[in-house]
């Protein structure tokens, strides 16, 4: 399992990355964990990142942001008071939104060799769940069962059992979706704004990538590359030359006397 400050590698992306999380149906969690296949590892090693822990995608997503984009987000929401509905921008560092997120150990739990854990007070054994046991809840027609038949031994608590075990998930592996909040600033009101890592940078990073097909149609067209070419190019290097012919193309053309 991975620590929320986890040590990720994140090469630059090519065309082909970035063609796969702009043309993918996937959810954001299997779109991150297919793009990570490709881009990332920890400590120079691959990983299966289906079976890092589904809170813990968060932090992963933030970290190839952190290498692609940089670190500050910023996020807007609108003033909800009456007659306002002033535009609101809230930055913020994305590790110092993570600091506060860290996992913890609860009391009177046992750990086992496996991976799972067991509470001290009562017959159960549980672990968290990962991004594959996320996957496999969400296609089934029974999202809550299929998740408890994964992770849970027995996979039918007792109430207070249950809740039990959802208090020490939520210090083991606590989930990064939080509120964040800023201030009108027209009206002074404040203002708290749900975010949620995985699916802000999914979404960012489609919108960055937008670009693509402009660059590859302008590259194509001025050199002649086939597409193959072009989208096995580093994205720096490709934008650079795009950016070389939109330049020639505006210049003024001189008058030949």
């Amino acid at each position: 399992m991975l620590a929320h400050g986890p040590a990720i590698e994140v090469r630059e992306p090519t065309g082909l990355d970035e063609l796969l999380l702009l043309e993918t149906r996937l959810p954001p969690a299997a779109a991150l964990a297919a793009l990570c296949d490709r881009v990332a590892t920890v400590h120079g090693h691959p990983l299966d990142w289906q079976q890092v822990a589904a809170t813990q995608l968060g932090a992963v997503a933030l970290a190839v942001r952190r290498a692609w984009i940089g670190d500050r987000v910023l996020s807007e929401g609108f003033c909800p008071a009456p007659g306002c509905g002033e535009r609101v921008d809230v930055s913020f560092s994305g590790l110092t939104y993570l600091a506060h997120y860290r996992p913890g150990r609860p009391r009177n739990l046992r750990v086992g060799d496996d991976g799972w854990f067991q509470l001290a007070s009562a017959p159960v054994r549980f672990r968290i769940p990962s991004v594959a046991d996320l996957l496999a809840a969400g296609a089934s027609g029974e999202p809550t069962a299929t998740l408890a038949a994964r992770c849970l031994e027995p996979a039918q608590l007792p109430t207070r059992t249950a809740r039990a075990v959802d208090r020490a998930l939520a210090v083991l592996a606590p989930s990064l979706e939080g509120l964040i909040g800023g201030q009108c600033p027209a009206c002074g009101t404040d203002v708290t704004m749900r975010f949620d890592p995985l699916t802000y940078t999914v979404l960012e990073l489609k919108d960055s990538f937008a670009g693509i097909y402009r660059e590859a149609h302008a590259l194509a067209s001025a050199y002649g590359w086939p597409e193959e070419t072009i989208l096995g190019q580093p994205r720096s290097r490709r934008r650079r030359y795009a950016e070389l012919i939109f330049e020639s193309r505006s210049a003024p053309r001189r008058a030949v006397w």
